[in-house]
């Protein structure tokens, strides 16, 4: 018999013991937190696609009406800006644009939900990778649309303090 070292490195299996589990296998106690977000995974799926069919009924609705209402106001008024089809054109267009910002997040969250079902049943390391895949893709994606937005924001805000500063300056 072999004097055990109690100074050497313990060794832990967070698997256990069991073979499956040693050989591309996932443990249920791995699997479980994410089968427990999977709901609501795909409800935020499913919310995000009902955001894009909306903003695609308000884009459609505003380049028609907008339409009709740019010649309401072309007799009217004239020299209104607003009487232009091609600004309200434009109004409805921005929102078909920005319905297909919206597109790939639900995609993305929906194809991890799947992913985290088909997981569930194969207990498959494949299958966790490809579902974390597909988390990393809607959060990357999300992450950069904040990152440009922020640009936006700030450039939208030097740009008012500049032409309020220009404007300022016209009144000295």
């Amino acid at each position: 018999m072999e004097p055990t070292n109690p100074y050497a490195t313990p060794s832990a299996n967070p698997y256990g013991s069991n073979p499956l589990t040693m050989e591309g296998s996932v443990a249920a106690e791995t699997i479980a937190p994410l089968a427990g977000t999977k709901g609501w995974v795909q409800f935020m799926s499913i919310l995000l696609w009902i955001g894009v069919g909306f903003m695609i009924l308000g884009g459609i609705g505003m380049m028609t009406a907008g339409s009709f209402m740019a010649d309401v106001i072309a007799k009217t008024q004239p020299n209104n800006p607003m009487a232009s089809k091609g600004f309200l054109l434009g109004v409805g267009a921005l929102y078909l644009l920005m319905a297909l910002f919206y597109v790939y997040p639900a995609l993305k969250l929906w194809s991890y939900g799947s992913r985290i079902a088909k997981l569930k049943n194969s207990l498959s390391l494949a299958d966790l990778n490809a579902a974390l895949h597909e988390q990393r893709r809607f959060w990357k994606f999300t992450g950069i649309v904040v990152i440009v937005m922020m640009v936006i924001y700030l450039l939208f805000v030097v740009g008012i303090v500049a032409a309020g500063a220009m404007a300022a300056s016209k009144g000295m």
